[in-house]
């Protein structure tokens, strides 16, 4: 049977057999919060949520953390008969062959922030990876960014150029390595590109080289003859190179001039910056297989093999990119303050998500503020109240609260008006407290 977000759906029953139904076009946003503790229920009634939505027509983004909401982890929960294997797009991160995901990509509508937005995020980015990235190294790396995407011909004041594709942390890397050996070497920036260059080809050449004298099984001191020659050529274009620098005239025009653009930068900090991007690079979590979000699937983003450090790392780029994806469809079809979402994104593990979520302008806080307009939404799976941002508790409209730890029955009843006495009715995998725009009501969710 094909359903709509105009049609409710059955969120279960009172004690009293009364049904309670639910439709997110009678509601004031799309966030949703999701309370208990550990063994509560909570990763049940999210599952049963998520498909009821899915199947009405909403593409969601889940951050799996714990490996708990694939296909498998549905059927559990008994809903195979709602969803279907080919339903998930499964998009795993790990430190060998998974998926990556570019935090250098430019988003291509102005809500995004552009380019500037990009290099801030870039920035907090870095300093979330490495706490140790400093003022300066940050300095530096907002310049170096700034470099890159203008040798990319991509300009922050002309939006038409935002599509061009995007450099990624390899780019950045070489850009750092072209700046360190300007300053090491004292040549200008032009010089320094064009022996790098040469070197790089000549290397390219003699491995092709090889390569093919093996395939034609050539003798050693042949293909030895063979690189010394290469070798050679080398030699004679960077003498000439050296040769260029190392003059009467050129070594008193440079005494006379003021200097290189990076003469007042500082080695061991641009090293320092380097050792940063490089240890992202070697992560591979941001330049190797290009992830590939799906609409209308549950688009399911495995961290459960990365460090809890790399994760929140992730999930920080994740939720930029739905917000984004959001903003842009919005925009396409004018479509602005929908009654019902396009993009759910679904944070099971929510103390992660307070962690990165500082900032009133965090993605995460940005969606639950912001989302509405756009047509997305934020579906937070906490185990207590203090493990959600301020900002976002003040803009959830759909609420569960499960079964919690007696230490936090008061805060609980302080936080969300409910009495202690309900909230002692509650029983594990059992029942919740439920509210949507309405008075608190206890009720058997998704039974039967």
């Amino acid at each position: 049977m094909n359903v709509t977000h105009y049609d409710p759906i059955l969120i279960g029953q009172t004690s009293k057999g009364e049904e309670i139904d639910w439709t997110f076009t009678e509601m004031n946003n799309f966030n949703a919060l999701f309370m208990g503790m550990s063994g509560a229920g909570k990763t049940y009634t999210i599952h049963n949520m998520a498909a009821r939505v899915f199947e009405r027509g909403t593409t969601f983004h889940v951050i799996d953390i714990k490996g708990d909401f694939g296909y498998e982890n549905f059927e559990k929960s008994g809903l195979g008969g709602i969803v279907r294997p080919d339903d998930f797009n499964d998009i795993t991160f790990d430190y060998f062959n998974g998926a990556s995901i570019n935090p250098m990509q430019i988003p291509r509508t102005k809500e995004g922030g552009g380019v500037l937005m990009t290099i801030e995020a870039m920035k907090s980015l870095v300093k979330t990876f490495s706490s140790s990235a400093g003022p300066k190294m940050l300095g530096y790396l907002d310049e170096v960014l700034k470099m890159v995407y203008e040798n990319r011909g991509i300009v922050h004041d002309d939006e038409e150029t935002w599509s061009r594709p995007s450099p990624d942390l390899n780019d950045l890397l070489a850009q750092i390595d072209l700046i360190f050996n300007v300053i090491s070497s004292g040549l200008p920036v032009g010089s320094v590109t064009e022996i790098m260059d040469a070197f790089g080809k000549a290397k390219a050449r003699a491995e092709k080289a090889v390569g093919m004298m093996e395939i034609e099984e050539a003798e050693r001191g042949e293909i030895e003859d063979k690189l010394e020659t290469e070798a050679f050529k080398l030699v004679e274009l960077l003498t000439g190179k050296v040769k260029q620098q190392f003059n009467y005239d050129n070594i008193k025009a440079k005494k006379k001039s003021s200097g290189t653009v990076y003469e007042h930068w500082k080695k061991d900090s641009l090293y320092s910056l380097r050792s940063i991007i490089a240890s992202m690079v070697d992560s591979r979590l941001f330049t190797g297989n290009p992830s590939r979000t799906m609409p209308n699937k549950i688009n399911r983003y495995d961290l459960s093999m990365i460090s809890s450090q790399h994760q929140q790392v992730v999930m920080r780029i994740v939720a930029s990119r739905v917000f984004a994806m959001g903003v842009m469809e919005t925009r396409q079809k004018n479509s602005y303050n929908p009654k019902h979402p396009s993009h759910i994104l679904i944070a099971d593990e929510g103390k992660h998500v307070k962690e990165i979520s500082q900032s009133a302008l965090s993605p995460f806080n940005r969606i639950g503020t912001e989302g509405r307009g756009y047509g997305v939404g934020i579906w937070c799976g906490v185990q207590q109240p203090d493990q959600v941002t301020a900002d976002l508790m003040k803009n959830f409209c759909t609420f569960f609260v499960l079964r919690t730890p007696e230490s936090s029955v008061q805060e609980v009843s302080r936080m969300f008006g409910i009495k202690p006495a309900f909230l002692k009715l509650l029983k594990p995998q059992e029942n919740a407290m439920f509210s949507a725009n309405s008075p608190w009501t206890l009720v058997n969710q998704f039974k039967g």
